[in-house]
């Protein structure tokens, strides 16, 4: 017999309410009374992310105002610091001062001077001092005239002494003979670390003057005609710059500075000779004719002294006169070439302004006169 399974008899339906408070809040269902919880986490992260990118919408405009707002700066572009390999520089040896004053404490050191004579054996205690008379010499002037090197580490060094201790008799001497003697100082060099270290191993030696060589042919071997205008000129203008009237600057080029001596002391200047490069008629010819000559003149100071000295100086005629366009060495050679204003004149008219600065030494020593542009 089949048994049938009658199923059990269900219990009338309730509501969604009634089970509810049946079985009780569950877990995600919050107490009655209880306020309403907030949203989930993943809405507020939503909210979030949607209030950001609304920011970042509205703060493009605004970035673009405030960058146009704002005034431009200069970019300066800094130059990328360069590193350089610190070198070692040997310093360069020059015994020359070094035995100009160990040969002066020599000579003052056979007097009575004990500070020279202590000075002395500091510096080299196994060289002899001399030791004088009644009189030590007197030393005017000592200067180094040649040095030459031996060794590695070692020089000559030739030196020369001018005394001024007067001799009435020469069989009866009170000290060393007037005029310039010359000695040789062996002098001797090691390295010390930044500075040399110098020695004198031995006595100064007095040793014959240097020779004196054969004097050079000089181009200038032109005539320059007396009382023509080159001649008038060259006497005028060295009147002037030796201070004795002024304005030498009107004899000059456009174009030329000459320095004024710092002493002008001469009374009057007389030029004994005057010889130019190439013989001339000493008439200003072309524009741009170059004519170099060679003045000896004689210049008088205040007390009457005499004093012969020579001025080589270049000429450049320009508009019927002679100008001065240099002052030189008189050595420069017979085809050297000057640059004159004249020749510049181009770059004058664009504003580029040449000038030939002249130097001339105290006492009319010539200097040699270079182009500044």
């Amino acid at each position: 017999m089949t048994a049938h399974l009658i199923p059990p008899l269900e219990e009338p339906s309730m509501s969604a309410s009634l089970r509810r408070d049946r079985c009780g809040p569950t877990k995600d269902q919050p107490l009655a009374g209880s306020p309403p919880r907030a949203r989930s986490l993943p809405v507020r992260r939503a909210a979030v992310l949607r209030t950001a990118v609304w920011l970042a919408v509205a703060a493009g405009p605004l970035a673009l105002v405030s960058s146009c707002a704002r005034p431009d700066t200069a970019v300066r572009n800094t130059a990328a610091p360069v590193t350089r390999t610190a070198e070692l520089r040997t310093p360069s040896v020059t015994p020359a001062g070094y035995a100009e004053l160990f040969l002066g404490l020599w000579l003052r050191g056979g007097s009575e001077d004990g500070t020279a004579a202590d000075e002395l054996h500091a510096m080299a205690p196994s060289v002899p001092m001399p030791t004088w008379g009644e009189k030590a010499p007197a030393v005017e002037r000592l200067a180094t005239v040649r040095t030459v090197r031996q060794a590695r580490d070692a020089w000559s060094v030739m030196l020369a002494v001018t005394f001024k201790e007067p001799v009435r008799d020469r069989s009866e001497r009170t000290g060393a003979a007037p005029g310039v003697r010359y000695f040789a100082l062996p002098v001797v060099a090691k390295d010390a670390g930044t500075t040399p270290a110098f020695a004198v191993p031995a006595a100064p030696m007095e040793v014959a003057a240097p020779s004196v060589i054969a004097q050079s042919a000089t181009p200038y071997g032109g005539e320059v005609p007396d009382g023509s205008g080159l001649a008038s000129t060259v006497s005028e203008f060295l009147t002037a710059y030796l201070g004795v009237e002024g304005g030498a600057e009107r004899y000059l080029a456009p174009g030329i500075m000459l320095p004024a001596l710092a002493v002008s002391s001469f009374a009057s200047v007389q030029v004994d000779e005057l010889r130019a490069v190439q013989a001339t008629d000493g008439k200003p010819g072309r524009d741009g004719l170059v004519v170099r000559v060679q003045a000896q003149v004689t210049a008088t100071d205040g007390a009457g002294g005499q004093w012969p000295l020579s001025y080589a100086l270049a000429f450049t005629a320009r508009a019927g006169r002679w100008e001065v366009t240099a002052l030189q060495s008189g050595l420069e050679g017979k085809d050297a070439k000057v640059k004159t204003a004249s020749s510049h004149t181009g770059s004058a008219l664009k504003g580029t302004a040449t000038t030939m600065q002249m130097v001339a030494a105290r006492q009319g020593a010539v200097a040699v006169g270079g182009i500044t542009r």
